[in-house]
């Protein structure tokens, strides 16, 4: 009989999740009946393999390595880890070690940049708290604010993005016409004007971010994989929320930031970022909206 642990020496609650490609130290502690280590097999091979590191029948305690295998699969399957008697051949289960049951979960992927799914994507993750911003409010407030952002962008697609450059007449009214044109437009999302080549810190901040996701060896994995999974989620769907301002939702800063100009009332603060429609009078007399 043995007991698996986390290689911190934690407890190993009876399910984990491994993403696809992952790698998880873990310590057996205690022989089988006959005095020797236990081996231990998943019970999908193709799936997730399982490794004895330098097992010594002399050491009651050894480790192992699960490795959750590539295959690239977009769904998930659970595997078995059983614990097998050490003798030939290998055929008798040890029934006084608990069974592992494991998650394989797909890896998440952004959509391709060269989408409005994929630029949307990135623009969430560079302008969303995520779980480590001290402004996250939970996963519910974040996906609020995700849809707000794209709300934003869409108003000002159906307004003009021209008229929230710094310079109106320095963006081309005719040339603004998609998604992409409205986020690369002078003046409306930082470092997004040269899209799809980012600045290197923002690049590395959102790999940081998928990358945490795709590692559940991670203790932030399952909070991080919540958010990505959203951000794509909201990025490829075809549903643009309901405007949440009688006025129109028109720009977002960060919360405390102050306003973006003269033009904009602020409305509300949702998942760490302050929202802002316009004043009356300049979305009768430059918008037209009356």
């Amino acid at each position: 009989m043995a007991t698996l642990i986390r290689n911190d020496r934690s407890t190993l609650p009876p399910e984990i999740a491994l993403v696809q490609g992952n790698a998880l130290l873990l310590k057996v502690i205690g022989l089988g009946p006959n005095k020797k280590h236990l081996v231990f097999r998943g019970s999908q091979p193709s799936l997730l393999r399982v490794e004895a590191i330098n097992p010594d029948d002399r050491n009651r305690e050894q480790s192992i390595r699960l490795v959750s295998l590539a295959t690239h699969s977009q769904w998930e399957s659970v595997v078995e880890v059983v614990a097998y008697v050490n003798e030939q051949p290998l055929s008798r289960i040890d029934a006084g070690t608990r069974r592992l049951r494991v998650r394989i979960l797909p890896r998440l992927s952004l959509p391709d940049e060269g989408t409005d799914a994929g630029l949307l994507a990135r623009v969430l993750l560079a302008e969303t708290a995520g779980p480590d911003d001290s402004r996250y409010a939970g996963p519910a407030e974040a996906v609020e604010s995700m849809r707000w952002i794209k709300r934003v962008l869409h108003n000002r697609l159906n307004a003009g993005a021209r008229h929230f450059a710094p310079r109106p007449g320095s963006a081309d009214a005719h040339a603004i016409n998609t998604l992409r044109g409205v986020v690369k437009a002078p003046g409306q999302i930082a470092d997004f004007e040269r899209y799809p080549d980012l600045p290197q810190a923002m690049q590395e901040r959102i790999n940081g971010v998928v990358g945490i996701a795709n590692d559940a060896s991670d203790k932030r994995h399952e909070r991080y994989r919540k958010f990505v999974d959203d951000v794509i989620s909201v990025a490829r769907s075809a549903d643009i929320i309901a405007d949440p301002c009688p006025t129109g939702l028109y720009a977002w800063r960060t919360r405390t930031s102050g306003s973006p100009g003269p033009n904009f009332v602020f409305f509300q603060t949702k998942g760490g970022q302050d929202f802002y429609s316009l004043t009356p009078a300049y979305q009768a007399e430059v918008l037209k909206i009356r």
